[in-house]
């Protein structure tokens, strides 16, 4: 036996503790899109103003994107498997990141005095007359910007948008300028109902998952004093 080769447990353990670091630097990732982001600016014209998302965001996709094409061709990433099958395994993956690429590079929302045209691939071009409510939503990782439609759709943008803060300016200046009242529409108020009683159901749960636990700790605590 090699003594200086690490065993499997101490392999196992690296990859758990990898495993529980992943939602941290995942956090610590999307921190730092959404301040990339916030410091872009938007392209402004005479007849409309463009907002986009960082290319650093679409970079980066294509960076995981090359990194799980590479990653079947690791030495004993395979195993057992074929690594041309073992590749063609991880086509959704880098499939998706490359898609995700081409999204984020194409994505846009321009403004003019009357229409919005939203899109990456198929734009929609939407006049503002047909917009009868907004809403900006703050508490997660990144705001967003909902958008209500008189076809009882609507609109969601990403925080990640360039002058993010711009664009929900424009959107309620144009609000402003509509006749009859824009505020507060039944789509809006019914949002915010889902949205808080999504907020206390999770709290109970996270309340009832606390509890639950420290009974267990409490139970085995017992169990080994006794």
């Amino acid at each position: 036996m090699d003594v200086g080769a690490p065993s499997a447990r101490a392999l196992g353990k690296e990859a758990m503790d990898l495993h529980g670091l992943t939602p941290l630097f995942t956090s610590l990732t999307l921190s730092v899109m959404a301040g990339v982001c916030a410091r872009s600016h938007h392209l402004a014209t005479d007849s409309e103003d463009a907002f986009a998302i960082s290319p650093v965001v679409g970079y980066l996709m294509l960076v995981i994107g090359l990194f799980m094409c590479v990653a079947p061709f690791l030495p004993g990433a395979a195993g057992d498997i074929p690594v041309i099958r073992f590749f063609w395994m991880f086509s959704p993956f880098w499939g998706g990141a490359f898609l995700a690429a081409i999204f984020f590079f194409r994505y846009q929302v321009k403004i003019t005095d009357t229409t919005m045209t939203v899109g990456a691939f198929r734009r929609r071009v939407i006049p503002f007359s047909e917009v009868i409510d907004y809403d900006e939503i703050r508490g997660g990782r990144s705001p967003e910007l909902w958008v209500y439609l008189k076809s009882g759709k609507k609109l969601k943008f990403s925080g990640l948008l360039s002058d993010f803060d711009e664009l929900v300016g424009m959107v309620n200046s144009h609000m402003e300028g509509l006749p009859g009242p824009q505020h507060d529409s039944a789509a809006k108020i019914l949002d915010r109902d889902r949205r808080t009683r999504g907020n206390r159901d999770a709290n109970v749960i996270a309340i009832v998952g606390m509890v639950i636990t420290g009974i267990v700790v409490f139970v085995l605590w017992r169990m080994r004093l006794s």
